[in-house]
């Protein structure tokens, strides 16, 4: 049954007020399709048009597209001379290479001033532009989403190879070394790290990585269906509203990759959140609506459960993340 079916039904069922549809803001609906089109292949990949997507519906739409870009290519540009300056060309992790240098150590490639981590609002939850990767770019400060988001952006304007990758809660870099293995960067820290330390840092299950629901690349498709997520959870912020517009982003998304987990993450959010709503407006009385919508929460949480999906709370994250930092400094 599609959403627009089960909207339809509820208002035959309830007052038309009842139930949040989608507040009618074109940039999200236009960002929203460009995304689609690039996640179903009707658009070329690119992670920094999709970045902009997200902070674009965010403003309104009053970004700049090419400033932007501009702003972008200038560090590009920086990065291609550290490459040519080095005479490392020759390697194919060059990128990754002047990347690591320029993200985790002051020089004047980054105005003397390395990238770090930010604790005030890391999940974005009082202002989602916390998780942009324009403020990263301003400031020289993000989390654990806009630094490899920022990392991934540079290293593909560079033609290198990198893939975002999931940690319960977290996400972080990983690219082919020069041996042929993976390679992980923990842009949090600013180090390299071993499958075994994010495995105990946080607490991710064998399960899990048997069905590559962490510590696995993403693909340039799963790279997108995470953007799509992020638009869902940016108009969830901005209008405090967990109705259709981020589950018709969680839909779209799980449309194409049945199990991203993410995407069911964002449509169990949401059913849970209609649910509420819907008991403390009514009480248990049970229409076609309410039985889906339950329905609907127990399948998302069945299916994270059987692929071994954890999560950590925002207190437990933070705390993994300042013992990062600790050990490090030891």
């Amino acid at each position: 049954m599609s959403i627009d079916t089960i909207y339809y039904k509820c208002r035959e069922e309830l007052s038309f007020d009842t139930i949040p549809y989608i507040v009618k803001d074109q940039a999200f609906f236009e960002g929203l399709n460009e995304l689609q089109m690039m996640l179903n292949g009707d658009k070329p990949y690119s992670l920094k048009r999709a970045e902009f997507i997200v902070e674009w519906a965010y403003s309104g739409g009053k970004m700049n597209y090419a400033k932007y870009c501009h702003d972008i290519d200038s560090v590009s540009y920086i990065l291609k001379r550290f490459i040519e300056v080095n005479n490392i060309q020759k390697y194919k992790t060059a990128p990754n290479f002047a990347l690591f240098e320029y993200f985790t150590k002051p020089s004047p490639m980054n105005g003397n001033k390395a990238f770090s981590y930010d604790f005030e609002d890391f999940t974005g939850k009082k202002d989602f532009r916390k998780l942009f990767v324009t403020k990263v770019m301003d400031t020289h400060t993000g989390q654990c989403a806009s630094l490899p988001l920022y990392y991934k952006i540079l290293c593909d304007e560079l033609g290198g190879q990198s893939c975002l990758a999931f940690a319960p809660k977290h996400v972080y870099v990983k690219h082919i070394g020069e041996d042929g293995k993976w390679v992980n960067i923990e842009l949090t820290n600013g180090h390299f790290v071993r499958d075994e330390w994010m495995i105990q840092t946080h607490g991710i299950s064998t399960e899990a990585i048997r069905n590559g629901v962490f510590l696995t690349a993403l693909s340039d498709k799963e790279t997108v269906a995470f953007m799509i997520t992020q638009l869902g959870k940016a108009y969830q912020q901005k209008y405090n509203s967990w109705d259709y517009f981020p589950l018709r982003c969680a839909e779209e998304v799980l449309k194409v990759l049945p199990n991203f987990c993410d995407a069911l993450v964002l449509k169990f959010c949401v059913h849970q959140q209609l649910g509420f709503d819907y008991l403390n407006k009514y009480g248990q009385v049970r229409t076609h609506y309410s039985d889906y919508n339950y329905s609907e929460f127990q399948r998302m949480m069945n299916t994270l459960d059987s692929l071994g999906y954890s999560q950590q709370t925002d207190e437990e994250y933070r705390q993994s993340v300042e013992k990062a930092l600790k050990d490090i400094e030891n």
